[in-house]
């Protein structure tokens, strides 16, 4: 197979999608990339395909999903598939991007040979909002995976982490509850921190980390000003940590008690799933799939979206509670090896990659028979 994928920027690439290219590189496949952001790479992508003869185009993210299948159309690329990452049907969703997606999805999904999501919640949307049918959508529950060697408490080095714990003033006797992603708004980064002042005032000491930063695409840098300015004002300022941008995620989750997903939207949480690859509990609001990647009150907590009060209950009954906190932790790793490894999540693709190939190359023998 030869197998082209489009996203509107690298990270992309590296974040969901390598791992499955890796495998279908090793076993004789020829993938390659392109990125791009705005319109005007709609008729340049469109001369890659058709250049370039894939045997399927697969596109990542909303705005690429409509310009690179608009570009797959007019190259009239053989097998198109669309991975829906990024979920716009949500409740937590503004109004006006739910219905821009709902719209430019209606007028480009017939182009679509097959919809991939993260969670049976959003594959029913797509079949109940008309934009496909029942047979052209699968559910993948998580569709890139953990790996289980990086994602492994066994391997973090103890002496670096109490080092690392130690120069933060993480200290062992005062729980730390992390959050990691972009720091946009849309990440609930603020209500996260509403919830910490809620647990501060009745009285229990605790710490935050906040780690990641603000890419070129996110166009909310407010968010992150806001919430420094707060923390300022708060007069808890000694005990929230700032890591920014980080790449070893493991390491970082690895000095926290409990993780944090406090996302408004969410094509699928994966947050809390690396998390209980670290053995942690985490704690979660309610976006499609966060029932996938926790089991409530046994992993972790799932808590209603833009509710700092819910969150800082569910915080305070995991830190009241070290030894649900430690079985919480134990579970989520079960669960994690049991359903999340990415090399069984990388077979369920490319047997998906290899029934469309073999559907199409079934086509051509039936027209050239004709």
């Amino acid at each position: 197979m030869k197998i082209l994928y489009i996203t509107r920027v690298p990270y992309t690439s590296i974040a969901f999608i390598f791992p499955l290219a890796k495998r279908l590189r090793e076993q004789g496949s020829i993938v390659e990339f392109v990125s791009g952001p705005g319109i005007r790479v709609i008729n340049q992508i469109s001369k890659i395909i058709k250049d370039g003869q894939y045997d399927i185009v697969h596109t990542y993210t909303p705005v690429m999903g409509v310009y690179g299948r608009l570009a797959a159309y007019k190259a009239k690329a053989p097998v198109l598939f669309h991975s829906v990452i990024g979920s716009l049907l949500a409740s937590g969703v503004p109004l006006s991007h739910r219905l821009l997606f709902l719209t430019s999805e209606w007028l480009t999904s017939r182009m679509v040979d097959l919809f991939i999501t993260l969670n049976d919640e959003d594959a029913r949307a797509m079949v109940k909002y008309r934009m496909t049918s029942a047979d052209k959508v699968v559910s993948l529950k998580y569709e890139y995976g953990i790996d289980l060697n990086k994602f492994n408490p066994e391997v973090i080095d103890k002496l670096q982490l109490e080092e690392a714990r130690t120069r933060y003033r993480l200290q062992n006797d005062i729980p730390v509850i992390g959050f990691i992603g972009r720091m946009i708004g849309a990440k609930g980064i603020i209500d996260l921190f509403e919830a910490y002042k809620l647990i501060r005032a009745g009285g229990i000491r605790l710490k935050l980390a906040y780690v990641g930063g603000v890419i070129s695409t996110d166009g909310d840098r407010e968010s992150i000003e806001l919430l420094m300015k707060r923390v300022k004002e708060s007069g808890y300022e000694e005990d929230v940590v700032f890591f920014g941008l980080q790449t070893d995620v493991p390491f970082y989750i690895s000095m926290m008690d409990i993780v944090v997903h406090p996302t408004h939207h969410e094509g699928f949480p994966r947050i809390p799933v690396e998390a209980g690859a670290m053995g942690k509990p985490s704690v979660c609001t309610a976006v499609p799939g966060a029932n996938v990647a926790i089991e409530e009150g046994k992993t972790g907590f799932i808590v209603p979206i833009k509710s700092p009060e819910r969150m800082a209950d569910a915080i305070k009954i995991i830190i009241a509670n070290p030894e649900l906190a430690k079985n919480m932790g134990n579970a989520a790793r079960k669960r994690v090896v049991d359903l999340f490894d990415q090399n069984k999540i990388v077979d369920q693709q490319i047997k998906i990659y290899e029934e469309f190939f073999k559907k199409k190359k079934e086509r051509h023998r039936t027209r050239t028979l004709n």
